[in-house]
């Protein structure tokens, strides 16, 4: 089964009926990144770099928002649903409401 991951730009221009499809799957805060290096430095992990379900690394996260810094993450939130095949028109329809970055992630895809 493949994953669709958007962006809150995508997901907030979505009708209604279409926003039901979707579930918030993480909200990303600068200072939660800050809290994570923190942690993992108290550790004795200085080689730490931070990665979650839906992102590899950080540097992946910034592009999908279409950040330079982390510090311009601001409760920035993703949403995800489960489709049966995702096509470049879907992405291309779906692309139409992103206003920075591609805040489009497909996982498990063929």
């Amino acid at each position: 089964m493949t994953v669709l991951i958007i962006g809150w730009s995508i997901y907030d221009q979505l009708s209604e009926e279409e926003q039901k499809e979707f579930a918030l799957v993480e909200r990303y805060r600068t200072d939660y990144f800050y809290e994570c290096y923190e942690y993992e430095n108290a550790k004795g992990n200085k080689n730490y770099e931070w990665s979650d379900r839906c992102f590899k690394n950080q540097e992946e996260l910034l592009e999908f928002f279409g950040y330079e810094m982390i510090e311009d993450l601001n409760s920035d939130a993703v949403y995800a649903r489960r489709v049966e095949t995702f096509t470049d028109e879907d992405e291309n329809e779906l692309m139409k409401f992103s206003n920075s970055g591609k805040q489009i992630k497909v996982i498990g895809a063929n």
